[in-house]
């Protein structure tokens, strides 16, 4: 779903996955060593809830996790938002700032962080993006014709452990009545 206001410029592409849940997580992995790598495109994906509360109120929450190893980053889940982008815009997406009332201990860290992240991008060395997806709903585009050929690209399916299942709100799942309904 895509929305612009006319008034303010506020612009949003919020993304819903369909379909049932996957019994299993997705860890997608790709080793980024060329421009064609930063321009992969990436799907990471948002799991929304409806929920029946007093207010009627209509939860979102991140399902999948960022990691790049070589910057002792994670953005953890409900960090990113679901959203569509390439390998290099991520660092955009995020946006990692400071305000200018930030102490100079801290000022200073920021811009090693800063200084080693844009080293990444300009490709000086290699480096591995991780999207762990416990519903598996994310994506990295391959650069080849068949994914199969992709030997920088890799997707890892895993079990959920049960505190990711219970964040999700499945442990306690029961849809039995609507099973009989269908069947």
């Amino acid at each position: 779903m895509a929305s612009t206001c006319d008034s303010c410029g506020y612009r949003s592409s919020e993304l819903k996955p369909g379909g049932r849940i996957s019994e299993k997580g997705k860890r997608v992995t790709v080793r980024v060593e060329n421009i064609k790598d930063l321009s992969r495109d990436v799907i990471k994906d948002i799991f929304s809830v409806d929920v029946s509360n007093d207010n009627g109120i209509y939860l979102q929450s991140d399902s999948a996790g960022v990691v790049i190893p070589e910057l002792d980053l994670e953005l953890t889940s409900g960090t990113l938002g679901g959203i569509v982008t390439t390998v290099e815009d991520l660092e955009r997406v995020h946006g990692f700032t400071f305000g200018d009332s930030l102490d100079e201990a801290k000022k200073s860290k920021w811009l090693e962080f800063r200084s080693r992240l844009n080293k990444l991008l300009a490709l000086e060395e290699s480096w591995s993006l991780i999207i762990d997806d416990p519903l598996a709903n994310s994506f990295v585009a391959p650069v080849t014709d068949d994914i199969k050929d992709d030997k920088q690209l890799t997707f890892e399916e895993y079990e959920r452990t049960w505190e990711q299942n219970e964040e999700l709100g499945l442990n306690d799942m029961d849809t039995s009545s609507a099973d009989a309904a269908y069947n």
